[in-house]
């Protein structure tokens, strides 16, 4: 115990080899066996209900030695005492443990010191929530000095819940060291008392769904607006419980979606989110590839520009792919032989060859038979219908004169006979007698009435116009009989030519 002790106090002789050889003996099997137990208990798979089972305890005090010669004689007043301890459960609220502890009694001259590894079995009930009581005892081997000797030791305490598994709580333990006989026996018994603390894992618990949370979100059923679908990662701030909205289902929330309601498709626009690339003719080419963006490519698209409807320049209803004559109409006698062309007029009078019956001398379209193409009152040139004799009114007002029938009748003939004539606009002119105003309203007037002439010859309405320009302009500038007689006149310029403007027609 001390090396103070003289050796004839000291317990260096045994009551025989055979005892003490037997009591060490017994020492260690007791211990192996606690350690044996504990191994059997454990189940064969290593998980996380294992861990829960194990538990980590520690005690700190202080306290006295109660035999007279350790007190007295060897001056071991007052001793501190700790110990740490690894104990498994098995079956709860038995556990075994095994111990490694330590005493420490200071005096005057040196003091007395032992260390000991022990197993024993350790009773702790719960006391509810509140923590565990415990009861304890442990046997194993305590070295002194340079001796190895039988220690034994019980205990009791509670320990109280802190949470997080851990505990702390008072203890109070008596034990004993044991001496072979001597001369002078020196078996040790103390007590001491202080804290005893210890932690154990806990059960990994999944965190149970709020009350009335049905779809499991963090959302109470009262505050949330979707109680049967989860939020998700992309909660709805302005709907609480709820996820954020993507009616076209393209991935793009409809909060941050340019086109809620259409789909992004395999060709999202980056500059809008959720939308596709535009297409804004909607004629199947995304805009990008569009050569004609806005200008659908209809039935008849150009091969060379995507997207684009192939031209007609000349308004006859062929595309200029397909057209022979891309810039003249085929008008009303189309040339078999090449698509979208007339047919051959060598006198230039809108009268094919084919049906002229004057292909060499310029005339005008007529329904008589034998006469069509031929000269006559009326003559096609140059984006007018000329008329070969005028037009006669009464003086100063707008009736026509029974003499004007022959030329009328030729013109409203012309018209029916070639409705590639699509518009003709009638227009009147004065000479410059009388005023200015009343020159004006008796042209229109004398225009209108001869526009109402044609109309009644079966020349179809829609296909006329009429104008007045009064003295305005004038053919013969002079101020003779002859001259003014010239300027009193109508005219029909033709203004649109199977559907193409005949100004544009000159131009090609």
């Amino acid at each position: 115990m001390d090396s103070r002790i003289p050796s004839s106090v000291t317990p260096l002789r045994s009551r025989g080899p055979t005892a003490s050889g037997a009591r060490v003996l017994a020492l260690r099997a007791y211990v192996l066996g606690s350690l044996l137990a504990a191994w059997l208990a454990l189940p064969r798979r290593a998980d996380a209900q294992v861990a829960q089972r194990f538990a980590v305890h520690a005690e700190g005090g202080a306290g006295t030695m109660l035999p007279a010669y350790q007190r007295d004689t060897l001056g071991y007043g007052v001793m501190v005492q700790g110990a740490a301890r690894l104990a498994f459960t098995v079956i709860d609220p038995l556990a075994v443990q095994v111990s490694g502890e330590s005493w420490f009694a200071p005096a005057t001259q040196g003091g007395g010191q032992q260390f000991s590894l022990t197993g024993g079995l350790r009773f702790e009930p719960r006391i509810g929530r509140a923590g565990r009581l415990f009861v304890d005892g442990n046997a194993g081997l305590g070295q002194s000095i340079q001796l190895s000797r039988l220690t034994l030791d019980v205990g009791v305490g509670a320990e109280l819940s802190l949470g997080r598994g851990f505990a702390i709580g008072p203890f109070a333990r008596l034990g004993a060291l044991f001496a072979a006989a001597t001369e002078h026996p020196s078996d040790a018994l103390y007590w001491s008392a202080g804290l005893s603390g210890s932690w154990r894992l806990q059960p990994a618990t999944a965190a149970p769904a709020l009350p009335g949370d049905r779809d499991h979100d963090g959302v109470v059923d009262p505050g949330d607006l979707c109680p049967d679908v989860p939020a998700g990662d992309h909660p709805d701030p302005a709907r609480s419980g709820c996820p954020q909205g993507d009616g076209d289902a393209d991935g793009c929330f409809d909060r941050d979606d340019r086109c809620p309601d259409v789909p992004a498709g395999d060709r999202p626009d980056p500059a809008r989110c959720g939308c596709p690339v535009p297409d804004a003719d909607r004629d199947g080419i995304l805009d990008p590839d569009d050569a004609c963006p806005t200008l659908a490519a209809g039935p008849t698209p150009d091969p060379e520009r995507r997207g684009c409807p192939d031209n007609d320049q000349d308004g006859d209803r062929v595309t200029d792919h397909a057209d022979a004559c891309p810039t003249v109409p085929m008008g009303a006698h189309p040339d078999a032989a090449r698509p979208g062309c007339p047919s051959p007029d060598r006198d230039g009078d809108a009268v094919p060859d084919a049906v002229d019956a004057c292909p060499d001398r310029p005339g005008a379209p007529s329904t008589r038979r034998g006469r069509n193409g031929c000269p006559g009152l009326v003559r096609v040139e140059r984006g007018m219908i000329r008329i070969l004799r005028p037009v006669f009114f009464g003086n100063n007002s707008d009736v026509i004169l029974r003499r004007s029938d022959a030329v009328l009748a030729a013109v409203a003939d012309a018209l029916r006979a070639d409705p590639t004539l699509a518009r003709v606009a009638v227009e009147g002119h004065t000479d410059d007698v009388a005023d200015d105003t009343f020159n004006q309203r008796l042209s229109e007037r004398r225009a209108t009435s001869v526009l109402r002439d044609l109309v009644r010859r079966g020349v179809a309405e829609g296909r006329l116009e009429s104008h007045g320009f009064g003295e305005t302009r004038p053919v013969a500038p002079v101020r003779t009989r002859a001259a003014r007689a010239m300027n009193r006149r109508v005219e029909f310029r033709i203004v649109s030519f199977g559907g193409v403007a005949e100004s544009e027609r000159r131009e090609r």
